[in-house]
This record gives structure tokens, C-alpha cells and sequence, in this order.
């Protein structure tokens, strides 16, 4: 799980799902993977694996518990929790938030979807932009692409994308995992962030 304000993020407002195998069976990822849904919401989902000793679960779901309730009361359940799931040391929690705001109000994580109008930060002059093929290959571009009517998402970490429409462009250490879904590299940070557009399906 990720660090966030000096709290793991894990999960919820009181209400823990049964820990069983079964909930491997509901289709969730199994890698750290953020996923724009159709209706505005955002889903998180966060694996880690603890191996040292000084790292007590039931302890750290109190604590996730405790922030996560805490975040809720002043935002009206903004934060829903779909799977909190232990298996040994590995522990999967997946969680939604209402929109993108609760995600950027909860977590220190930068992170943008939006039209390239609404996007306040620059997008580098020099910047590189790749084109998706049907077959799933990258290709530069020889001039910037249009992105007009199109969304253009800003990530800051390593992690799984999923958009709500087809990837068009990439740009910074990208790899494309299926034709709405991408996979941002371990250079990716806020300092150097990738930015990915897609067209609405």
C-alpha cells in the first residue's frame, strides 16, 4: 500500500468484506491499478506484500479504518470500499472514491483527467508523443497530436491505467496493456509524469 500523509492507505468506513478466496474470483486486478469509471467515479486498487515483523495487520486495518472514517464524516462517504482482502503477508484492498476530487483530497498523489484546457500544469514544448496502432505498438508522432475532444490524463507513479475510452497517444515511459489500458514505468514521478490521451468510446 502506498504511504500517503504518513498513512497506508487501505480502507473503510467500517464496513469489511469476509476474506476468503472467493474474492480473488470478482475480477478485481491483482497489481496496483487506478480505473476511471463510466459514471465519474475512480477505483483504486492497492497490493502490497508485508514481510517484516514489525508490521501487524489487524493494527494497520484500524488505522487505514480509522483515517478512511475520519475522511468520510467531512465528505459525506466519499470513499466506498469493494475488497479488503489478506492472504499470509499480501494484502489487496480495492476502493472507490465518488470522483476524482475525493482522490486528490484523500491521497497525496498527484493526478489529472480532464480536457487538455481544464489541465493547469505545462506540457513540456519538447515532449514526445507516441501514436497507439490497432496491433498495440507505439509510433512517434512527427508533430504534437490534437486533443480536442479528447481526455488527457496525468499520471505521477507507477501504476496500472485504465481509461474510459481507447488510448490515442502516450507519452513518457508507457506501455500499453490492452486498447483502453496502459502500464506507467518505474521513471514515472511528479517530476517526471506521463500523459496519456484517449478518445471517448
Amino acid at each position: 500500500m502506498k504511504i500517503r500523509h504518513g498513512l497506508t492507505v487501505l480502507s473503510l468506513s467500517g464496513m469489511m468484506l469476509a476474506m476468503t478466496a472467493c474474492s480473488y474470483l470478482r475480477g478485481y486486478p491483482d497489481t496496483n491499478t487506478i480505473e476511471f469509471l463510466k459514471n465519474g467515479s475512480l477505483r483504486e486498487t492497492s497490493v502490497e506484500e508485508y514481510t517484516e515483523a514489525y508490521y501487524d495487520l489487524d493494527e494497520l486495518k484500524t488505522l487505514i479504518m480509522d483515517s478512511v472514517n475520519s475522511f468520510n464524516e467531512e465528505n459525506g462517504d466519499a470513499i466506498t470500499i469493494d475488497l479488503y482482502d489478506v492472504k499470509g503477508q499480501n494484502v489487496r484492498l480495492v476502493m472507490t472514491y465518488k470522483d476524482l476530487a475525493s482522490y486528490e483530497a484523500f491521497n497525496s498523489q498527484p493526478l489529472f483527467a480532464g480536457s487538455r484546457e481544464d489541465y493547469e500544469g505545462e506540457i513540456p514544448e519538447e515532449l514526445v508523443f507516441y501514436e497507439a496502432a490497432e496491433d498495440g505498438t507505439l509510433k512517434e508522432t512527427k508533430t504534437s497530436p490534437d486533443l480536442t475532444g479528447m481526455t488527457l490524463y496525468v499520471v505521477s507513479e507507477p501504476v496500472d491505467l485504465v481509461t474510459n475510452g481507447t488510448i490515442a497517444y502516450v507519452s513518457g515511459d508507457v506501455t500499453l496493456t490492452d486498447a483502453g489500458a496502459c502500464r506507467t514505468g518505474e521513471t514515472i514521478s511528479e517530476k517526471n509524469p506521463a500523459y496519456i490521451v484517449s478518445r471517448t468510446n
